[in-house]
């Protein structure tokens, strides 16, 4: 398989370790969908989006849930990463959806103070969305508890989310969110999410 996306992006990230913890070879081709041609996006996502997983059998798959969906519908039970049925398959979900969110947010905080002329930005939007990262951490920060494993499909999420924020706006981590501080800590400290780590802006 091969995985197209670039070095920052959470949900290309979130893609990686998926495929990482199942143990699925894949080839990284880094790519950035801010490049005039869309970095080639276009010939395997009419989107130019990331992240885009070509499979085996030469099929392109796009938007971070469609491929997971896959993984895991493809992977044999013992390397699945989400509960099959029932309240945890739920549960799980709600909590991957809520760090989801905080990616989605946190991308559109990077494209508001990176990316927009200064004299367009408008700061009372810019401080709405950084309550919503910020109200989203609290709430996955409950979500994971203590002792959150960063090898189901929970952990990896969070980690993707948790990371990008610190990595950009560290102020939106603290006061410390000490479950999530945990989870990031255990999750680096193995190679996969080390070398996924987003770069230092």
């Amino acid at each position: 398989m091969i995985l197209h996306g670039g070095r920052v992006s959470p949900f290309v990230r979130r893609v990686e370790l998926w495929l990482a913890v199942q143990e699925r070879p894949v080839e990284r081709r880094y790519v950035s969908d801010f490049d005039a041609d869309f970095g080639g996006l276009l010939a395997v996502n009419p989107l130019g989006r990331v992240p885009v997983l070509q499979t085996d059998d030469g099929a392109s798959l796009f938007e971070t849930s469609a491929i997971i969906d896959y993984l895991e519908e493809t992977a044999a039970p013992d390397r699945r990463l989400i509960p099959a049925a029932g309240p945890a398959r739920w549960q799980m979900l709600q909590g991957i959806s809520l760090a989801h969110g905080i990616a989605e947010k946190t991308v559109a905080l990077i494209y508001e103070r990176f990316n927009r002329p200064p004299d367009l930005q408008w700061p009372a939007w810019r401080n709405r969305i950084k309550t919503q990262i910020r109200n989203g951490l609290l709430a996955l920060e409950e979500v994971v508890g203590p002792e959150a494993a960063p090898s189901d499909g929970l952990g990896i999420a969070a980690v993707c989310a948790h990371d990008l924020v610190a990595s950009r706006f560290p102020a939106l981590v603290r006061p410390a969110l000490a479950n999530l501080a945990g989870l990031s800590a255990r999750a680096n400290a193995l190679p996969a999410f080390a070398a996924t780590h987003p770069p230092p802006a």
